[in-house]
């Protein structure tokens, strides 16, 4: 697990630092304080950069589309991993990139662009990082063969060549894609799984279903769907309009047919992703971006102590965000009976920096008792 966690130059962050970090954790903040953006940093660090995962929030953001980009897909200056920098520039080879690491410059993980030379002898050709010194003595203006600038991500020892200025940003997003199919990296920190504010498509729902169906873990989500809908008895994925699509469908003990179970309401598909990702999730990481997305409020405390138990029994981490005070009420009260397993901090902008504060039990109970504003 996550401990503690610094960033540095990422997006709106100029530096932060979260020095506790349990088994589910909540981040809390108004409207472009950072929530994304911090768990978008997790998501990278723990999947060592993945130019998967990469491309993956790029093209969530849609940060791709842009008209000077798609007219010059070849300048690295216009890639959009830019967006990722603090002030949406990709760096000099002298300037820092971003940083992020467990505490500050401990098993960091860093961003920025390097120069390689392309070197070849009798039997192999091979690209070599210049170093600072040999950075002044080459004059980068001027267009030479045998010198190509990256991106490249730097963890340790192993440098990691992510984009550079011959590669068109859509090759590598093809690439990606064909290497990751709908699989989450796996490495040090496990399984990664991420379940945006759109919940999963069904695509990557019947995939997760099928890695537990006739397992013990697919009575853990079965459970869970009854805190919204209490006549579930089973759920399966069929074949939906086109052969290739398969999309999820549930038998209720009062009804002979199947419901699909999206009729049922977002609430009872927001739980399904929820838990669905969790069990898979085994040993590794979980992301929730806005918890709370279709749960009525009456259910998000019964949802958090399902989080909670199961995240400690399969050795979960658990990130989530929430704009919701409901939210928050649930995971304090569920807090409370599992006092070393959570973990909850505020994102707020002061003079344009982004500064956070962290909150125990009992500085939480104070101020949801006296209704000071945690979100």
């Amino acid at each position: 697990m996550l401990p503690s966690f610094y960033i540095e130059n990422f997006r709106i962050f100029d530096t932060l630092l979260i020095n506790r970090l349990s088994r589910v954790n909540l981040i809390v903040g108004r409207n472009n304080a950072g929530k994304s953006a911090f768990l978008e940093a997790v998501l990278l660090y723990v999947s060592n950069a993945s130019l998967e995962v990469i491309c993956d929030l790029i093209k969530s953001r849609q940060e791709n589309h842009d008209s000077d980009f798609q007219n010059n897909p070849n300048l690295l200056s216009l890639n959009p991993v830019r967006h990722f920098f603090k002030g949406h520039k990709i760096p000099d080879l002298t300037e820092p990139g971003f940083t992020l690491a467990i505490r500050e410059k401990k098993a960091s993980l860093n961003i920025r662009t390097a120069a390689f030379i392309v070197e070849e002898s009798v039997d192999k050709r091979i690209r070599r990082k210049l170093d600072r010194e040999e950075l002044e003595s080459f004059n980068l203006d001027y267009f030479d063969p045998d010198i190509e600038i990256f991106v490249v991500s730097e963890q340790e020892d192993t440098t990691q060549l992510l984009f550079s200025q011959n590669r068109d940003f859509r090759d590598a997003y093809r690439e990606a894609r064909f290497r990751l199919g709908n699989q989450r990296p796996q490495n040090k920190y496990g399984i990664i799984q991420f379940v945006s504010t759109q919940g999963l498509t069904d695509t990557k729902a019947a995939q997760l279903w099928d890695a537990i169906n006739l397992k013990d873990l697919e009575k853990d989500v079965i459970d869970s769907l009854k805190l919204v809908e209490k006549t579930i008895v089973g759920l399966a994925f069929v074949e939906g309009d086109r052969s290739r699509d398969r999309v999820p469908v549930v038998k209720l003990d009062n009804q002979e047919e199947r419901i699909p179970l999206k009729s049922l309401g977002d609430g009872v598909t927001r739980v399904f992703h929820i838990i669905l990702s969790l069990v898979n999730a085994k040993d590794g990481v979980l992301l929730i971006d806005e918890f709370e997305n279709g749960l009525h409020w009456a259910v998000q405390q019964s949802v958090w102590e399902i989080v909670f138990q199961l995240a400690e029994t399969l050795n979960v981490q658990v990130f989530c965000t929430t704009h919701s005070r409901d939210c928050i009420d649930g995971f304090g009260n569920v807090w409370k009976k599992y006092p070393q397993y959570g973990a909850f901090f505020r994102l707020f902008a002061r003079n344009e920096t982004v500064l956070a504060q962290e909150y125990d039990i009992e500085t939480l109970s104070d101020s949801l008792e006296t209704d000071v504003d945690v979100r």
